[in-house]
Protein backbone atom coordinates (compact mmCIF):
# COMPACT_ATOMS: atom_id res chain seq x y z
CA UNK A 1 0.00 0.00 0.00
CA UNK A 2 1.36 3.23 -1.18
CA UNK A 3 2.12 5.56 2.27
CA UNK A 4 2.56 9.15 2.28
CA UNK A 5 5.28 10.36 4.57
CA UNK A 6 4.24 13.32 6.47
CA UNK A 7 7.22 15.58 5.78
CA UNK A 8 6.38 14.55 2.08
CA UNK A 9 2.96 15.44 2.29
CA UNK A 10 3.76 18.96 3.76
CA UNK A 11 5.88 19.85 0.54
CA UNK A 12 3.62 18.61 -1.55
CA UNK A 13 0.92 20.76 -0.02
CA UNK A 14 3.07 24.02 0.03
CA UNK A 15 4.27 23.19 -3.50
CA UNK A 16 0.84 23.41 -5.15
CA UNK A 17 0.43 20.10 -6.00
CA UNK A 18 -3.29 19.35 -6.78
CA UNK A 19 -4.43 16.69 -4.59
CA UNK A 20 -7.46 15.28 -2.55
CA UNK A 21 -7.30 14.88 1.07
CA UNK A 22 -9.33 12.71 2.52
CA UNK A 23 -10.43 11.91 5.97
CA UNK A 24 -11.81 8.75 6.51
CA UNK A 25 -12.61 9.05 10.81
CA UNK A 26 -16.07 9.05 12.37
CA UNK A 27 -17.28 12.75 12.68
CA UNK A 28 -16.66 12.67 16.63
CA UNK A 29 -12.84 12.05 16.13
CA UNK A 30 -13.11 14.97 13.44
CA UNK A 31 -14.36 17.14 15.67
CA UNK A 32 -10.87 17.02 17.77
CA UNK A 33 -8.60 17.32 15.26
CA UNK A 34 -8.22 17.79 11.01
CA UNK A 35 -5.99 18.92 8.33
CA UNK A 36 -7.03 21.95 6.14
CA UNK A 37 -8.79 21.82 3.20
CA UNK A 38 -9.67 18.54 3.21
CA UNK A 39 -13.07 16.49 2.45
CA UNK A 40 -14.21 14.06 4.72
CA UNK A 41 -15.57 10.51 4.11
CA UNK A 42 -16.24 7.99 6.94
CA UNK A 43 -14.57 4.86 5.85
CA UNK A 44 -18.21 3.03 6.48
CA UNK A 45 -19.52 4.91 3.82
CA UNK A 46 -16.94 5.57 1.63
CA UNK A 47 -18.31 3.10 -0.52
CA UNK A 48 -21.33 5.27 -1.51
CA UNK A 49 -19.16 8.29 -2.01
CA UNK A 50 -16.77 6.67 -4.96
CA UNK A 51 -18.73 8.09 -7.82
CA UNK A 52 -17.87 11.77 -6.40
CA UNK A 53 -14.08 11.32 -6.69
CA UNK A 54 -11.58 12.02 -9.01
CA UNK A 55 -9.44 9.33 -10.94
CA UNK A 56 -6.87 11.82 -12.48
CA UNK A 57 -5.59 13.29 -9.47
CA UNK A 58 -3.46 11.79 -5.58
CA UNK A 59 -6.10 10.59 -3.25
CA UNK A 60 -4.81 11.02 0.23
CA UNK A 61 -6.58 9.45 3.03
CA UNK A 62 -5.87 10.20 6.67
CA UNK A 63 -7.23 9.05 10.07
CA UNK A 64 -5.59 9.49 13.64
CA UNK A 65 -3.09 6.88 13.54
CA UNK A 66 -2.91 5.66 9.83
CA UNK A 67 -4.87 2.30 10.35
CA UNK A 68 -8.42 3.29 9.00
CA UNK A 69 -6.41 5.21 6.39
CA UNK A 70 -4.28 2.19 4.66
CA UNK A 71 -7.87 0.12 4.62
CA UNK A 72 -9.57 3.01 2.67
CA UNK A 73 -6.65 3.50 0.64
CA UNK A 74 -6.14 0.35 -0.34
CA UNK A 75 -10.36 0.17 -0.56
CA UNK A 76 -9.85 2.93 -3.46
CA UNK A 77 -7.19 1.41 -5.30
CA UNK A 78 -8.78 -1.51 -5.89
CA UNK A 79 -12.15 -0.24 -7.21
CA UNK A 80 -9.75 2.03 -9.84
CA UNK A 81 -8.24 4.98 -8.13
CA UNK A 82 -4.77 3.82 -8.84
CA UNK A 83 -3.26 7.42 -7.23
CA UNK A 84 -4.41 6.86 -3.52
CA UNK A 85 -2.09 5.87 -0.68
CA UNK A 86 -2.48 6.68 2.92
CA UNK A 87 -0.85 8.86 5.22
CA UNK A 88 1.70 7.68 7.07
CA UNK A 89 0.97 7.42 10.82
CA UNK A 90 -2.37 9.75 10.40
CA UNK A 91 -2.59 12.90 11.79
CA UNK A 92 -0.57 12.38 14.77
CA UNK A 93 2.59 11.94 13.25
CA UNK A 94 1.89 14.82 10.90
CA UNK A 95 1.39 17.34 13.31
CA UNK A 96 4.05 16.23 15.51
CA UNK A 97 6.82 16.12 12.81
CA UNK A 98 5.20 17.86 9.85
CA UNK A 99 3.77 20.72 10.97
CA UNK A 100 2.98 21.58 14.63
CA UNK A 101 0.26 24.09 13.99
CA UNK A 102 -2.46 21.22 13.29
CA UNK A 103 -4.23 20.13 16.33
CA UNK A 104 -3.36 16.97 17.63
CA UNK A 105 -5.43 14.72 19.85
CA UNK A 106 -6.16 16.02 23.64
CA UNK A 107 -4.10 13.78 25.74
CA UNK A 108 -7.09 13.42 27.71
CA UNK A 109 -9.41 11.56 25.03
CA UNK A 110 -11.78 9.46 26.94
CA UNK A 111 -11.21 6.78 23.84
CA UNK A 112 -7.22 6.56 25.00
CA UNK A 113 -8.50 5.48 28.46
CA UNK A 114 -9.74 1.89 27.56
CA UNK A 115 -6.39 -0.54 27.54
CA UNK A 116 -6.55 -2.60 24.63
CA UNK A 117 -4.11 -5.22 23.29
CA UNK A 118 -4.37 -7.64 20.78
CA UNK A 119 -2.27 -11.09 20.94
CA UNK A 120 -1.69 -12.83 18.02
CA UNK A 121 -0.74 -16.47 18.30
CA UNK A 122 1.24 -17.02 14.67
CA UNK A 123 1.61 -20.86 15.39
CA UNK A 124 -2.01 -21.03 14.38
CA UNK A 125 -3.45 -17.64 13.37
CA UNK A 126 -5.47 -17.43 16.38
CA UNK A 127 -6.30 -13.82 18.55
CA UNK A 128 -6.68 -13.43 21.95
CA UNK A 129 -7.22 -9.79 23.71
CA UNK A 130 -6.74 -8.04 26.89
CA UNK A 131 -8.84 -5.11 27.85
CA UNK A 132 -8.06 -3.18 30.83
CA UNK A 133 -9.21 -0.33 33.37
CA UNK A 134 -5.37 1.66 33.29
CA UNK A 135 -6.90 3.40 36.48
CA UNK A 136 -8.15 0.42 38.71
CA UNK A 137 -5.77 -2.03 37.51
CA UNK A 138 -8.12 -5.09 36.49
CA UNK A 139 -8.35 -6.71 33.12
CA UNK A 140 -9.94 -9.52 30.61
CA UNK A 141 -8.32 -11.42 28.53
CA UNK A 142 -10.61 -13.15 26.05
CA UNK A 143 -9.93 -16.31 23.87
CA UNK A 144 -6.43 -17.32 25.80
CA UNK A 145 -4.36 -19.97 24.17
CA UNK A 146 -2.56 -22.94 26.15
CA UNK A 147 0.43 -21.34 26.22
CA UNK A 148 -0.33 -18.53 28.95
CA UNK A 149 3.30 -16.80 29.30
CA UNK A 150 2.57 -13.94 26.86
CA UNK A 151 -0.36 -13.00 29.15
CA UNK A 152 1.72 -13.88 32.71
CA UNK A 153 4.07 -11.30 31.49
CA UNK A 154 1.55 -8.69 30.19
CA UNK A 155 -0.33 -9.08 33.71
CA UNK A 156 3.15 -8.87 35.63
CA UNK A 157 4.54 -6.17 34.03
CA UNK A 158 1.28 -4.16 33.92
CA UNK A 159 0.93 -5.02 37.35
CA UNK A 160 -2.93 -6.01 36.43
CA UNK A 161 -5.61 -7.65 38.17
CA UNK A 162 -7.48 -10.26 36.25
CA UNK A 163 -11.28 -9.99 36.29
CA UNK A 164 -12.19 -12.51 34.29
CA UNK A 165 -11.38 -14.84 31.62
CA UNK A 166 -13.76 -15.45 28.91
CA UNK A 167 -14.44 -17.77 25.62
CA UNK A 168 -16.30 -16.76 22.80
CA UNK A 169 -17.52 -20.02 22.25
CA UNK A 170 -15.50 -23.94 22.02
CA UNK A 171 -12.57 -23.56 20.13
CA UNK A 172 -12.05 -26.47 17.60
CA UNK A 173 -8.57 -25.64 16.35
CA UNK A 174 -6.32 -24.80 19.02
CA UNK A 175 -6.42 -25.77 22.99
CA UNK A 176 -7.51 -23.17 25.20
CA UNK A 177 -5.71 -21.21 28.24
CA UNK A 178 -9.19 -20.50 30.54
CA UNK A 179 -8.09 -23.52 32.79
CA UNK A 180 -4.12 -22.01 33.02
CA UNK A 181 -4.96 -18.90 34.05
CA UNK A 182 -7.45 -19.50 36.28
CA UNK A 183 -5.19 -21.40 38.44
CA UNK A 184 -2.48 -18.92 38.01
CA UNK A 185 -5.31 -16.43 38.98
CA UNK A 186 -8.13 -17.05 40.54
CA UNK A 187 -10.12 -15.10 38.09
CA UNK A 188 -13.04 -16.75 36.89
CA UNK A 189 -14.14 -18.40 33.54
CA UNK A 190 -16.91 -16.84 31.58
CA UNK A 191 -19.04 -19.06 28.95
CA UNK A 192 -22.31 -18.88 27.37
CA UNK A 193 -25.16 -20.15 29.00
CA UNK A 194 -25.21 -22.84 26.07
CA UNK A 195 -22.17 -24.30 26.54
CA UNK A 196 -21.53 -28.03 27.19
CA UNK A 197 -18.28 -27.50 29.12
CA UNK A 198 -17.93 -29.57 32.42
CA UNK A 199 -15.15 -27.37 34.77
CA UNK A 200 -16.43 -24.82 36.71
CA UNK A 201 -17.51 -21.07 34.82
CA UNK A 202 -20.08 -18.95 35.68
CA UNK A 203 -22.84 -18.48 32.79
CA UNK A 204 -24.00 -15.61 30.96
CA UNK A 205 -26.54 -14.84 28.45
CA UNK A 206 -27.53 -11.83 25.89
CA UNK A 207 -27.03 -7.75 27.04
CA UNK A 208 -25.48 -9.60 30.59
CA UNK A 209 -21.88 -7.35 30.99
CA UNK A 210 -18.41 -8.35 32.54
CA UNK A 211 -17.46 -5.70 34.46
CA UNK A 212 -13.22 -4.55 34.76
CA UNK A 213 -12.93 -1.39 37.06
CA UNK A 214 -14.86 0.90 35.46
CA UNK A 215 -15.41 -0.71 31.89
CA UNK A 216 -17.86 -3.41 30.68
CA UNK A 217 -18.56 -6.22 28.21
CA UNK A 218 -21.42 -6.61 27.05
CA UNK A 219 -22.73 -9.94 25.50
CA UNK A 220 -24.43 -10.79 22.43
CA UNK A 221 -25.14 -13.91 21.36
CA UNK A 222 -24.28 -15.32 18.06
CA UNK A 223 -24.68 -18.86 17.05
CA UNK A 224 -24.23 -20.28 14.57
CA UNK A 225 -20.40 -20.82 14.24
CA UNK A 226 -21.16 -22.59 17.24
CA UNK A 227 -24.51 -23.18 19.58
CA UNK A 228 -22.82 -21.63 22.27
CA UNK A 229 -21.03 -18.62 20.27
CA UNK A 230 -20.99 -15.12 22.03
CA UNK A 231 -19.48 -11.92 20.85
CA UNK A 232 -17.94 -8.81 22.80
CA UNK A 233 -19.29 -5.07 22.74
CA UNK A 234 -16.79 -2.73 24.50
CA UNK A 235 -16.60 0.59 23.75
CA UNK A 236 -16.70 1.16 19.85
CA UNK A 237 -15.08 -2.44 19.32
CA UNK A 238 -16.78 -5.90 19.36
CA UNK A 239 -14.97 -8.82 19.70
CA UNK A 240 -16.37 -11.26 17.34
CA UNK A 241 -14.86 -14.62 17.51
CA UNK A 242 -15.32 -16.54 14.98
CA UNK A 243 -18.82 -15.41 14.10
CA UNK A 244 -17.48 -12.57 12.06
CA UNK A 245 -14.45 -12.69 10.31
CA UNK A 246 -12.39 -10.04 8.19
CA UNK A 247 -13.33 -11.01 4.53
CA UNK A 248 -15.80 -13.99 5.48
CA UNK A 249 -17.11 -15.80 8.66
CA UNK A 250 -16.40 -18.85 10.97
CA UNK A 251 -17.29 -22.11 9.48
CA UNK A 252 -21.07 -24.34 10.11
CA UNK A 253 -20.23 -27.80 8.97
CA UNK A 254 -18.03 -28.42 12.47
CA UNK A 255 -19.73 -29.62 15.41
CA UNK A 256 -23.50 -28.32 15.80
CA UNK A 257 -22.69 -25.44 13.76
CA UNK A 258 -25.91 -23.60 11.87
CA UNK A 259 -25.62 -21.37 8.92
CA UNK A 260 -29.18 -20.23 9.69
CA UNK A 261 -28.13 -19.06 13.17
CA UNK A 262 -24.79 -18.08 12.01
CA UNK A 263 -27.42 -15.43 9.46
CA UNK A 264 -29.68 -14.53 11.87
CA UNK A 265 -26.50 -13.43 13.99
CA UNK A 266 -24.79 -11.52 11.48
CA UNK A 267 -28.01 -9.61 10.22
CA UNK A 268 -29.29 -8.80 13.23
CA UNK A 269 -26.78 -8.95 15.85
CA UNK A 270 -23.76 -7.50 13.88
CA UNK A 271 -24.72 -5.70 11.07
CA UNK A 272 -27.32 -4.05 13.42
CA UNK A 273 -24.11 -1.93 15.16
CA UNK A 274 -22.74 1.73 14.08
CA UNK A 275 -20.96 1.23 10.87
CA UNK A 276 -17.71 3.12 12.79
CA UNK A 277 -17.73 0.05 15.10
CA UNK A 278 -14.18 -1.57 14.73
CA UNK A 279 -14.40 -5.46 14.69
CA UNK A 280 -11.80 -7.78 16.01
CA UNK A 281 -12.07 -11.38 14.83
CA UNK A 282 -10.35 -14.63 16.97
CA UNK A 283 -8.28 -15.07 13.26
CA UNK A 284 -6.05 -13.42 10.99
CA UNK A 285 -4.40 -15.09 8.18
CA UNK A 286 -4.51 -14.62 4.18
CA UNK A 287 -7.79 -15.45 3.35
CA UNK A 288 -9.62 -13.65 6.31
CA UNK A 289 -7.43 -10.33 7.26
CA UNK A 290 -5.83 -6.95 6.48
CA UNK A 291 -2.41 -6.73 6.74
CA UNK A 292 -0.85 -4.43 9.30
CA UNK A 293 -3.81 -4.73 11.83
CA UNK A 294 -6.34 -7.43 12.06
CA UNK A 295 -8.91 -5.23 12.28
CA UNK A 296 -11.74 -3.59 10.63
CA UNK A 297 -14.80 -2.05 10.50
CA UNK A 298 -18.45 -3.46 10.55
CA UNK A 299 -19.07 -0.42 7.64
CA UNK A 300 -15.93 -1.48 5.93
CA UNK A 301 -17.19 -5.34 6.22
CA UNK A 302 -20.93 -4.88 5.25
CA UNK A 303 -19.66 -4.15 1.32
CA UNK A 304 -16.59 -5.88 1.27
CA UNK A 305 -16.60 -9.44 3.28
CA UNK A 306 -17.82 -12.31 0.86
CA UNK A 307 -19.90 -14.06 3.24
CA UNK A 308 -21.76 -10.92 4.20
CA UNK A 309 -22.69 -9.97 0.43
CA UNK A 310 -23.86 -13.13 -0.46
CA UNK A 311 -27.84 -11.44 -0.76
CA UNK A 312 -30.12 -13.63 0.80
CA UNK A 313 -30.35 -16.21 3.19
CA UNK A 314 -30.37 -19.52 0.69
CA UNK A 315 -27.21 -17.46 -1.02
CA UNK A 316 -25.54 -17.37 2.20
CA UNK A 317 -26.72 -21.32 2.92
CA UNK A 318 -25.08 -22.63 -0.20
CA UNK A 319 -21.82 -20.42 0.46
CA UNK A 320 -21.61 -21.98 3.82
CA UNK A 321 -22.36 -25.35 2.76
CA UNK A 322 -20.16 -25.85 -0.27
CA UNK A 323 -16.45 -26.24 -1.13
CA UNK A 324 -15.19 -26.53 2.45
CA UNK A 325 -12.16 -28.30 3.51
CA UNK A 326 -12.02 -31.14 5.35
CA UNK A 327 -11.73 -30.80 9.85
CA UNK A 328 -9.04 -29.43 11.09
CA UNK A 329 -6.37 -32.17 12.47
CA UNK A 330 -7.38 -33.49 15.40
CA UNK A 331 -10.93 -31.60 15.77
CA UNK A 332 -12.66 -34.06 17.77
CA UNK A 333 -9.70 -34.62 20.57
CA UNK A 334 -9.31 -30.75 20.86
CA UNK A 335 -13.54 -29.81 21.19
CA UNK A 336 -13.52 -32.87 23.96
CA UNK A 337 -10.28 -31.21 25.72
CA UNK A 338 -11.75 -27.39 25.77
CA UNK A 339 -15.40 -28.72 27.00
CA UNK A 340 -13.63 -30.75 29.53
CA UNK A 341 -10.93 -29.12 31.13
Amino acid sequence: MPLVAPSDLRRQLEGGTLLLLLDVRPPEQRRLARLPNDRAIPLSVLGMALGSLPHDRPIVTYDHFGAQARRAARFLQDRGFPLAAALEGGIDEYSRVADPEVARYPEDDPADHLFFRQLPRLDTGCLAYFLGDPVAREGVIVDPGRDIAPYRALLSEGGWHLSAVVETHTHADHLAGHAALHALTDAPIYLSRRSRASYPHRAFSEGEAIRFGGEEAVVLETPGHTPDHVTLHVRDKVLTGDTLLLGSCGRTDLGEGSPEQLYASLTEKILALPAETEVYPAHFGAHHALPERHVSTIGFERVRNEALTQGSLDAFVKYMTDGWPPKPKDFDRIVSTNLSE
